[in-house]
């Protein structure tokens, strides 16, 4: 991208200062923007000092904190898991112990900000905790909270006028340790359940504080068709969601309603949604691989809108306990779901990956 200047300004609390400073020396800024988690807090912190639109810094930070952000959601009267913050193995033990007696479990031990599944275990009992424990960041409070049973979307929409636009709902699919390996637009939901799913993202995001950017919403669907509010994010959904968006959306740009709502200019008009798209992502065993064949065969298709393999002959490769972790993807736009279906599974088929031990 075309750049005037590069300048490199922390990810931390501490950078509220050093956002102050360059603002201070770029008067002539009009619109602070951020597509990366951990670039919600900044953004926010440089968009108050250069005095122009965007979130405030307290919902930058409610929302990159998870168990601020389901206080708030609790609060507006949203469904949501319980859950507590625990500084060790004493807390969250009881809080296994305190929920138990109502029959719930299983229970979720993350970190109180992470992402991409990172440090996100599944704990049946408090023998499971002190490895759950291990995974997220020793020393710092984390979240533990009830499991929520039931399917998991997301909802891709853009602010306008401090108004939330719910673009489309996409269907998650996720595998070992809740890394996410598919996502699916139209999400196939009832229209009762679609129109309740939309209607509870745009409270959740009004609860929350976001007032503008790109937001992407996280949501169960239980099997008695209640939606339960997960994470809200004020950034656009990784994993290619935005050329899932933009396939189904003909002639929609998300990147540019981003800047016309930081700009304050009016959004265009969002069309119907239309055909089907998806993305399913490579997740291979641990091992070293020994060969790999056929990729120029499976992405030698027209309905592939994307494409990327990270994995060479030689390469040693890990468990996948995150989504940076994950081995490719292919991306794929067409007519209807089973087209999509159709020509993910050819290219996923083409591919021939041999992993051998070490």
């Amino acid at each position: 991208m075309p750049a005037d200047e590069f300048a490199e300004l922390e990810f931390t609390e501490a950078a509220a200062a050093t956002c102050r400073a360059f603002a201070a020396a770029h008067p002539e800024v009009r619109a602070v923007m951020t597509l990366k988690e951990a670039g919600v807090v900044p953004a926010a912190l440089l968009a108050d000092a250069f005095g122009v639109a965007g979130n405030s810094v307290e919902a930058a930070r409610t929302i990159r904190t998870k168990d601020l952000c389901r206080t708030a959601l609790h609060a507006a009267g949203l469904d949501q898991p319980r859950f507590t913050v625990a500084s060790g193995l004493a807390e969250a033990t009881a809080f296994l112990a305190d929920t138990d007696r109502a029959g719930t479990g299983p229970w979720i031990v993350k970190p109180r900000d992470g992402q991409g599944s990172a440090g996100v275990s599944l704990v049946w009992s408090a023998a499971d905790l002190p490895t759950a424990l291990a995974r997220v960041d020793s020393g710092r409070p984390f979240l533990i909270e009830e499991f929520i049973e039931g399917d998991e979307f997301s909802a891709e929409g853009v602010m306008a006028g401090a108004a939330l636009r719910v673009l489309t709902l996409t269907r998650k699919r996720t595998g070992a340790g809740f890394v996410e390996t598919g996502h699916r637009t139209p999400a196939g939901l009832a229209p009762a359940t679609d129109a309740a799913a939309r209607a509870a993202v745009v409270r959740a995001v009004t609860a929350a504080g976001v007032t503008h950017g790109l937001v992407h919403a996280e949501f169960w669907v239980t099997a008695e068709g209640d939606v339960v509010l997960g994470e809200i994010h004020a950034r656009p959904g990784g994993d290619f969601i935005h050329a899932l968006v933009e396939h189904t959306l003909p002639g929609f740009e998300m990147f540019g309603a981003l800047l016309d709502d930081l700009l304050g200019h009016p959004l265009p008009a969002v069309p119907p949604q239309r055909g089907a798209a998806g993305a399913e992502f490579i997740v291979l065993d641990s091992g070293r691989v020994q060969s790999v064949e056929g990729w120029e065969k499976a992405t030698d298709q027209p309905a592939l809108i994307a494409a990327d393999l990270d994995v060479r002959p030689g390469d040693v490769l890990a468990a996948v306990g995150s989504s940076a972790d994950r081995h490719g993807v292919f991306v794929a736009g067409a007519a209807t779901p089973d087209e999509v279906e159709a020509v993910l599974a050819g290219a996923r088929d083409s591919l021939r990956i041999e992993i051998g031990a070490l």
